[in-house]
């Protein structure tokens, strides 16, 4: 039983040019809509509570935290930063979804940054932490509990493994950074819907970087940390993980590419996208508004985490309901469509009432909405592959247009274009400490 010291000597054994063009042009595309994530979120309600956290707790300034204008210790911006790249819920999304981006991106960052490591070490270490992260997801799918949330069970690894590689750590010192990790899992999905929710992939972040730290020093830790009897898998899957999933293949190709990742049109939950589009498609198609409905009935599989009336903005995220009633009202569903403001809007408050969910709707995932207005027509659209999935992905332009949206609400449109064109250009960066000076700078919001 070896299968912990296997990824272990994948993940050391493993450089940039291991990796083939298609998932380096991959790695970028996430990288470059995880630090949109990030620019955006720190200027969010709940990133103010963090970053002053954060400030007051102090630490060794190596490590920028974004949209602040200041440095702590890597495991500290890494913990921020991870917060603030989720906090939107607008992250990529791999499959099985694991928030892949923000366990394991802020990590490499934060500690590349204090070692001034270059833009094809990240590369590099993002791929590998997703690729990890990603394999332990699907390989514990069957039997993980739906009240642990995903990127507390898998993400501390993925933050080990982005870590671990910025710092060219050897495969020992690998095994020990994976162990360290492996009892720093959890997150209960309680909490989503909540502040709280943003701090699983932050706290992964912030545990990974801190475990390849500790091991880089020496520190250790069981060499078995997933095949233990007492271990990984016995303690959180019954033992029930699947070893052939694990590491079958491993370098032959990357999940980065195959199955890829689902790039979100809209920052809500992932189930949230087919719901969203399929309203807009009626709006759009019928030249629809909400005083013409009496009614509408989303039909799709599962009622949604949040229920009809969520208790926030943030909570409307995880709403079937409110999601369609917003894309009904604003015809567009953006970052400030899920603001308090928005949430507890007059026309809010009497749009809701009129949306209903049938939970029972088609197993392919199709999202079926159908309308009854107000002279009795009935009418209804679907969608089935939301725009940014993997089967029905963005162009250039269409990304691009969503990474100005995020990083222009905290920088100038002069460094909004720097950033772009630093993270287009990433495997030529030699110092990645240019890119974190510029997203580490005040937010235009709070400078």
């Amino acid at each position: 039983m070896n299968e912990t010291r296997q990824l272990a000597e994948f993940i050391a054994q493993t450089n940039y040019t291991s990796l083939d063009s298609a998932t380096i042009q991959a790695a970028k595309i996430a990288i470059l809509d995880g630090v949109a994530n990030m620019v955006a979120g720190s200027t969010q309600e709940l990133s103010d509570i963090v970053g002053e956290y954060i400030k007051e707790q102090g630490g060794t300034p190596t490590s920028s935290v974004i949209g602040w204008g200041f440095k702590t210790n890597a495991p500290s911006a890494a913990f921020a930063n991870g917060v603030f790249g989720h906090c939107l819920d607008f992250e990529i999304q791999g499959f099985p979804p694991t928030h892949g981006t923000s366990s394991c991106l802020p990590a490499a960052l934060a500690i590349g940054e204090s070692i001034k490591a270059s833009g094809k070490s990240i590369i590099t270490a993002y791929a590998l932490g997703w690729e990890i992260q990603g394999r332990l997801r699907e390989a514990s799918a069957a039997n993980s509990h739906p009240a642990l949330h995903p990127p507390g069970l898998v993400g501390p690894f993925g933050g080990a493994t982005s870590s671990a590689k910025v710092l060219g750590l050897d495969t020992q010192k690998t095994l020990m950074a994976l162990g360290i990790a492996a009892s720093r899992t959890g997150g209960i999905t309680a909490n989503t819907g909540t502040m709280v929710k943003s701090t699983h992939p932050g706290n992964a972040a912030r545990m990974g970087a801190e475990s390849a730290l500790l091991a880089n020093k020496g520190y250790t830790s069981s060499e078995q940390s997933l095949e233990s009897k007492v271990g990984y898998a016995e303690g959180l899957f019954q033992g029930n993980l699947d070893w052939n999933i694990l590491l079958k293949g491993l370098g032959e190709s990357y999940r980065l590419t195959n199955p890829g990742f689902d790039i979100k049109r809209f920052p809500a939950q992932v189930y949230m996208q087919n719901p969203i589009e399929a309203v807009l498609n009626l709006r759009e198609h019928y030249h629809l508004d909400a005083e013409k409905v009496t009614s509408i009935t989303v039909h799709r599989r599962g009622r949604g985490h949040a229920g009809p009336i969520p208790q926030t903005g943030l909570d409307g995220k995880f709403s079937v309901e409110y999601c369609a009633a917003v894309a009904l009202l604003d015809g567009k569903v953006g970052i400030d469509s899920f603001t308090d403001q928005r949430r507890f809007a007059e026309d809010m408050e009497l749009t809701l009432p009129k949306i209903k969910v049938d939970p029972d709707g088609p197993e392919s995932g199709t999202v079926v909405v159908s309308a009854t207005l107000v002279d009795g027509t009935t009418i209804q659209d679907e969608c089935s592959t939301f725009r940014g999935s993997a089967e029905n992905p963005m162009n250039e332009s269409e990304r691009t247009d969503k990474i100005i949206d995020c990083v222009s609400r905290s920088l100038s449109d002069s460094d909004t274009q720097q950033v772009i064109g630093q993270l287009n250009n990433l495997e030529d960066l030699d110092d990645i400490s240019q890119l974190m000076d510029l997203i580490g700078k005040a937010s235009t919001v709070r400078s």
